[in-house]
């Protein structure tokens, strides 16, 4: 029956909590005031000492300033108090994993719910060179003459031909910052010669040895060389990767096999030497960075100490399992939002296929042709409401009026059930909005229209004593994108990844996954960083490690549509190819056309994912009610605020006893609670409406603003996940797969 939940959930678990308990930052706003010699005696923690230098060098020296006396001002000491009660917050607070504020750490179903943590110093931390760094390094190393000739080079991973020229995308980097172009070349024969025999991996010498004839000498043809290197149209095998072993190692690896290069061998060594050593605990003294900052100055790279170390936390735990009972919770969750999750009419993939229609028809085409702005119709479709880059960016600039709001969405009859809803609730002063499946029974859900894997996640909480579920719906083009970025140091991490991407893999026996490995800046190579999960790879703009016949070139790809579907071919091995991109980029911003759209590829033939929301709704009402579904907490109440709100609060803002009256002639009518949120797009800031040093903290926050928005702070009053009495928050991922699909393609 189609009501009835046809995914099944793979028998692990990731639970991800934060560095410090709840119970800790009930401590510490316990008091009306959050004293100086608090701040210090927290600050002096070295496990907190450690985690706010990874988070912030620069912070960090300023508060070791103000623990020495070298900060006096009492505005100045505030300021900096109200910052490192936001990092408190989010350490006492949020899950998502950042450096060594929160951790994770995989776990099994059982009969039982019982999550106990063996202690902050017990956690395994995986430590690592930034992305942004490494990036720098490997392209001061192709400039050494000495590593230069010993490398191998090969194509550029973006040409393609169109006519007599050869077109390519190269990049320069400004401050940082990469900065794409399209160029062209003509074709002609030494050219041609030189891209073939660099197919495979070529030295500069052999290179040069293939356009030595009578009339051109080595010296000239080593000159060649060495502008198409510049050009970018030859690039080496330093060129950052995003896939397989770290970068840090990948270049290890290439070193190794040279000759003379003894010193930089050496210092990479001491540096992984170092990084080991502080590994082997939590709490280190921020001296180790800066020796070890000392060391990494021996390579001559330039660095930014902010960019520079890259932390996970694994988590150590004396027991992490999960009630199954939960299970069939979450799947009843999942198909009410099936049935109520109705896909967009128009998508940028939907635009781009009847643009495709319409130029090319019936023909196949190759997919950097289609993609050529001048020549084909670029990606995206949408490029009559602004200034366009011609060549490379397909970035629309919005020349409408700074500040306007467009508002242009679909509405169906979901969302006129859940308006009259909402005008329900906010008549009656509700605060908790119930759906039935009573509300939907004309909604059938339609398994077809969701990705073969899915995440979903949950949070374990308590409303005044019983026990729920806050359920944030299930998406994402696989159920390994939450997973991929943190398995190079989480080996059971590694492994339950890589059993979804082998059920993937088995549901589209008949069609080749390619891991799109792609790197847009240097510095979200962090994010993007993963092992190298599936057998074949579409490089672009960055280096595979596979063997060639695993790599399937821009220039490999074919367009066609077929059954109103946009069908990509490889030619090489004439068979459909599905692109994936295994990691949590939020690839859209910015990106480059192919990259773009072969990301947007994931969501043909699926809606994405199942979630509630109720933006469509975001600027009619002050308050949003909770929203619940059984046992489920679909949406968290919210506020929408306004400068006006504070107006009072801070006219009072220096008088504690008036302040937190004011606070609470502000919260009362509205039922705002003690712990809220401050809600910034995915960023989000536990407030305490009781204790005077954070509430100051959120007014010095949104004090440049005209508006904000509150979120009520779920959280288990009793605690789920324990260590030692004290509680913490938690954050589960929970990864399921079309069960009913795979039972077909095995049978």
């Amino acid at each position: 029956m189609k009501n009835e939940c046809q995914y099944e959930i793979f028998p692990d678990y990731v639970l991800r909590t934060p560095l410090l308990s709840f119970d800790t930052y009930k401590q510490l706003t316990s008091q009306s005031v959050i004293s100086d010699e608090t701040f210090k005696d927290i600050c002096k923690d070295p496990i907190i000492r450690e985690a706010l230098y990874l988070a912030s060098p620069f912070l960090w020296e300023e508060i070791d300033r103000w623990l020495n006396m070298g900060i006096t001002d009492r505005d100045k000491v505030e300021k900096l108090q109200y910052t490192i009660l936001k990092y408190l917050s989010r350490m006492a607070s949020r899950c998502t994993p950042f450096g060594l504020f929160a951790g994770c750490a995989v776990g099994r179903f059982g009969d039982a719910t019982q999550m106990e943590l063996e202690g902050l110093d017990k956690n395994r931390r995986h430590t690592k060179l930034d992305m942004n760094y490494l990036v720098a390094l490997s392209q001061d190393l192709v400039k050494n003459s000495k590593i230069r000739e010993q490398l191998l080079f090969y194509p550029n991973t973006s040409i393609y031909e169109i006519g007599n020229q050869l077109r390519y995308v190269e990049y320069r980097y400004v401050n940082t910052k990469r900065h794409h172009q399209i160029a062209a070349v003509d074709q002609n024969e030494y050219l041609n010669k030189v891209l073939e025999k660099a197919r495979q991996g070529s030295r500069l010498e052999e290179l040069a040895s293939v356009l030595v004839d009578d009339d051109i000498t080595y010296e000239e043809a080593q000159g060649y060389i060495v502008e198409l290197i510049s050009n970018q149209l030859l690039v080496s095998e330093l060129e950052p990767s995003v896939s397989g072993p770290e970068f840090l190692k990948q270049i290890c690896s290439v070193l190794d096999g040279m000759e003379n290069v003894e010193d930089y061998v050496q210092v990479l060594d001491d540096v992984q030497r170092q990084l080991d050593g502080i590994n082997k605990t939590i709490g280190n003294d921020p001296k180790a960075y800066w020796e070890l900052g000392e060391v990494i100055k021996k390579l001559e790279t330039e660095f930014d100490p902010k960019y520079l170390f890259q932390v996970d936390m694994e988590l150590a735990h004396e027991k992490n399992t999960l009630s199954s009972k939960i299970i069939d919770d979450v799947q009843k969750g999942l198909t009410f939002l099936n049935k109520i999750s109705i896909p967009l009419e128009e998508t940028l993939l939907s635009n781009f296929k009847n643009a495709f229609n319409e130029r090319f028809e019936g023909r196949e085409v190759p997919l950097s042709t289609v993609l050529d702005t001048e020549i084909g119709i670029g990606y995206r479709q949408d490029q009559g409401h602004g200034d366009v880059n011609p060549l490379v960016d397909d970035i629309v600039v919005d020349l409408r009026k700074k500040g306007q709001q467009v508002r242009n969405m679909m509405w169906t009859e979901v969302d006129v059930f859940l308006q009259k809803k909402l005008l329900e609730a906010h008549k009656n002063n509700v605060y908790t909005i119930v759906l039935e499946d009573s509300d939907f029974e004309a909604y059938e859900a339609n398994w077809d229209e969701l990705p073969d894997t899915i995440s979903c996640m949950i949070e374990l909480v308590q409303v005044n004593g019983e026990e729920k579920i806050r359920f944030k719906g299930g998406g994402g083009s696989s159920a390994a994108n939450l997973l991929g970025r943190f398995c190079h140091g989480d080996k059971e991490l590694h492994e339950h990844a890589s059993k979804i991407i082998d059920v993937e893999e088995k549901l589209n026996n008949h069609k080749i996954m390619a891991e799109i490995v792609h790197l847009p800046e240097s510095r979200v190579g962090n994010i993007l960083m993963r092992p190298d999960f599936r057998t074949y790879e579409i490089p672009y703009l960055a280096r595979s490690i596979k063997p060639t016949e695993q790599q399937l070139p821009i220039n490999d790809l074919m367009l066609s549509l077929r059954n109103n579907r946009l069908f990509l071919r490889s030619k090489k091995y004439n068979k459909e190819v599905v692109p994936r991109l295994t990691n949590a980029h939020n690839y859209s911003n910015k990106a480059l056309p192919i990259y773009h759209f072969l990301s947007d590829m994931q969501k043909q033939d699926n809606k994405g994912g199942v979630w509630f929301s109720l933006d469509k709704f975001a600027e009619d009402f002050e308050f949003f009610p909770r929203v619940e579904y059984h046992n489920l907490i679909l949406l968290e109440a919210t506020w929408n605020l306004k400068k006006s709100h504070l107006k009072a609060i801070i006219k009072v803002k220096q008088d504690n006893n008036a302040l937190l009256e004011k606070v609470r002639e502000l919260r009362e009518p509205l039922q705002i609670p003690q712990y809220v949120k401050l809600l910034d797009g995915d960023n989000e800031l536990l407030v305490d409406l009781e204790n005077l040093t954070s509430v100051r903290m959120l007014l010095d926050t949104v004090a440049k603003r005209d508006n904000f928005r509150l979120g009520e702070f779920l959280h288990h009053q009793e605690g789920v996940v324990r260590k030692n009495g004290a509680y913490f928050t938690n954050q589960v991922i929970l990864s399921f797969y079309n069960g009913q699909n795979l039972n077909h393609t095995s049978t």
